[in-house]
């Protein structure tokens, strides 16, 4: 018998798994995949989301690896609107970083087994196991055989797709569609100038660097295009860099392509129930967002904190104050989460609209409002009190 069991181990289930044994509950954490593995993801991280890793212990480990940080941020919004700026700090962290997903997930799960949850790769979740109106365990799949856990707590952190949220019936709602698609590659031979966004007329250019001495290159379009784009994917994502961003292509031209290019159309937006008689929801599982602003792993780390800090004070046996710790996680999740969400959905039409433009014509020559339009981006500061602020 576990205290919680956990479904997926990517960035929430892992990092919520480490923080539930290091406080002494008894996890098991399942996925489908072995570790290390790739997974589709764009992988930046705002200081905030890195602060959470420095928090952990994990900050400086992840940037042994050869994480590079990433000191300055740029938007080239018009021909005379470049607002560049530090990103904006969070704690001691002054950098974003933008690990790739072998490294970082990895890096999580190894730190997840460290402090005494069990975990094991290759199983499939089957169904959720019921006991007096309560969710008690799961059953799953690995190598062919059923296998039944049982818990205090089941927690699903299996993706904005994710099974368990459909097994227990958990309501979606503020469900805004999906608005872009977005697809990215890596190249090596680019100049290391921090993270560079290039927005105009409904698409996006993005380059940052990572892992291996590479960049990763990410285009976005409208949500409309993706079936025009994805007939032709390579043609079309060269010639938006080109478009937007001319000394970014011409580096792609001269340098080395590793991989292919791949993404996704199905970029969601929405909230899901996360709470329920011996379940919850954590990550893209019970509320997801378009990569636009790239909260995702951020968000996800914010969650797991959350939701361990609450739980882990209520593992005795009381089932229905575990119960009122995992709905008070959820209701505090989406207060924290709400401006970001409707921000960020306006960030993926790929549009700058003049209001905005107008104040950042003025605000790329102020270091400080520069540098606050970083935490609108990061959202860490609300669009209304950065536009009021230019008032």
């Amino acid at each position: 018998m576990y205290d919680v069991i956990l479904i997926g181990a990517r960035c929430a289930g892992s990092s919520t798994a480490m923080l539930l044994a290091r406080s002494g509950a008894r996890v098991l954490l399942l996925d489908r995949a072995a570790f290390p593995s790739d997974t589709v993801s764009t992988h930046f991280l705002h200081p905030a989301g890195a602060a959470h890793l420095d928090d952990w212990g994990l900050l400086e480990p992840l940037m042994s690896t050869g994480c590079p940080p990433i000191q300055e941020m740029s938007f080239h919004l018009a021909d005379d609107v470049v607002v560049r700026s530090a990103p904006l700090p969070a704690g001691r962290v002054t950098s974003c970083v933008a690990p790739r997903r072998t490294v970082l997930d990895s890096l999580l799960v190894e730190a997840a087994g460290a402090a005494g949850a069990e975990f094991r790769p290759g199983c499939s979740f089957q169904s959720p196991v019921e006991h007096e109106g309560r969710i008690a365990g799961v059953t799953f799949t690995s190598g062919g055989r059923t296998s039944t856990a049982r818990a205090r707590l089941v927690i699903g952190a299996d993706g904005k797709h994710s099974p368990f949220a459909r097994a227990v019936g958990a309501r979606t709602y503020r469900d805004l569609g999906v608005i872009s698609c977005l697809f990215y590659g890596y190249w090596s031979g680019l100049a290391d100038k921090g993270s560079q966004v290039f927005v105009r007329d409904g698409q996006a250019a993005v380059a940052f660097p990572t892992h291996h001495g590479q960049h990763c290159v990410v285009v976005g379009w409208s949500r409309s295009r993706f079936e025009e784009v994805k007939q032709d994917l390579d043609r079309h994502f060269r010639a938006t860099v080109a478009e937007l961003a001319p000394e970014i292509d011409a580096a792609l031209t001269s340098g080395e392509q590793h991989g292919r290019i791949v993404g996704a159309g199905d970029l969601a937006n929405f909230y899901r129930d996360s709470a329920g008689p011996g379940w919850g929801l954590v990550g893209d599982a019970g509320h997801t967002r378009d990569p636009a602003s790239a909260h995702g792993i951020g968000d996800a780390f914010a969650q797991a904190e959350l939701l361990a800090d609450l739980v882990s004070r209520e593992l005795g046996e009381d089932s229905r104050a575990l119960d009122r710790a995992v709905s008070a996680y959820a209701a505090e999740r989406d207060r924290r989460t709400t401006d970001a969400f409707e921000t960020n959905a306006a960030f993926a039409a790929w549009e700058v609209p003049q209001p905005l433009l107008d104040v950042l014509r003025v605000a790329q020559h102020q270091p400080e409002r520069a540098q606050r339009f970083m935490g609108v981006y990061a959202g860490r500061v609300s669009m209304s009190g950065f536009l009021a602020g230019a008032s």
